[in-house]
């Protein structure tokens, strides 16, 4: 059974551009690492850049950025006043490295909603990723790459997240 869900989780994560598998590991998502469901929902958030942006602009509590822990709380509290979602477990038990199966179906469940809200938005059609999400992906390279190539990466992606925070802190909140 969480075979099937973890299937359609990375189904789902493949669509908004999840490429963070590297750090990732099967363990962990079995087991529910806190910090790997993080990362899953922020980039299940910054696939649909329109809708997360609506949504801080309407929600000042809404947190994207924040440690795991906030973030937990931020997305339980935004679908179930957004929504009416009420996820399977609270946003402590988030914080427990179990619960694996109920933390695959929360990501889904964003993912889907999310997904509704932006056809709804954007009249009938599902828009493509904004050059902010674009941004977030690190940059293809051969797997021997030597440490001067692993630094460049990174300063690409320092780079890239700091124009990321910069956009977001540019979008008007009401």
């Amino acid at each position: 059974m969480e075979k099937l869900t973890l299937s359609a989780l990375q189904h789902r994560l493949h669509i908004v551009g999840f490429d963070g598998w590297d750090g990732v590991s099967e363990v962990d998502v079995y087991r529910g690492d806190p910090h790997c469901y993080a990362l899953f929902m922020r980039s299940i958030l910054c696939g649909f850049p329109g809708v997360a942006a609506l949504l801080m602009r309407r929600y000042p509590w809404f947190v994207i950025e924040g440690n795991d822990c906030s973030l937990a709380s931020s997305v339980f509290r935004m679908l179930s006043q957004e929504y009416g979602y009420k996820p399977p477990i609270t946003a402590l038990q988030f914080r427990v490295a179990k619960y694996a199966a109920a933390k695959m179906r929360i990501c889904i469940e964003l993912f889907d909603l999310l997904k509704r809200s932006d056809v709804r938005e954007n009249g009938g059609r599902v828009s493509s990723r904004s050059k902010v999400s674009r941004d977030i992906a690190l940059p293809r390279h051969p797997h021997g790459t030597s440490e001067e190539n692993v630094e460049t990466l990174l300063v690409a992606r320092l780079r890239s997240l700091d124009a990321r925070r910069k956009s977001l802190n540019n979008l008007p909140r009401g």
